[in-house]
C-alpha cells in the first residue's frame, strides 16, 4: 500500500471518522464493490459456481433479481445447480 494511502488511512482514525484501520480498509471495499457492480456480479458468479451459494443468495450479492442472474449465467455458460432430495428420501419422508 502507498505510503500517503497509510498516513490518510491513520489521519481518518484519529480524526475519529473511523475507530481502527480495519475499520476503513472494510468499508473502503464495501464501497468500492457498491460502486463496481460488474465486480458484484462476477464475484456472484464465482461463489455460485463453486457452490458457496445458493441462487437467490448469489442475486442477492450481485443486487439483480433472479431471473436476470439466471440471464448472466447463461451468458457466461454456467450450467444452473438444481438442487433436489432423491426421490427414495422423498417417498420416506411421505
Amino acid at each position: 500500500m502507498p505510503e500517503f494511502v497509510k498516513k490518510e488511512i491513520d489521519a481518518l482514525v484519529k480524526a475519529g471518522y473511523f475507530s481502527s484501520e480495519t475499520d476503513v480498509v472494510k468499508d473502503a471495499l464495501i464501497t468500492f464493490l457498491y460502486e463496481n457492480r460488474s465486480l458484484r456480479i462476477a464475484a456472484a458468479i464465482h461463489l455460485y459456481k463453486d457452490g458457496e451459494v445458493t441462487l437467490g443468495k448469489a442475486a442477492e450479492i450481485a443486487d439483480i433479481s433472479i431471473e436476470e442472474f439466471k440471464k448472466r449465467l447463461k451468458e457466461s455458460g454456467i450450467k444452473r445447480i438444481i438442487e433436489a432430495e432423491s426421490a427414495g428420501k422423498m417417498d420416506r419422508e411421505i
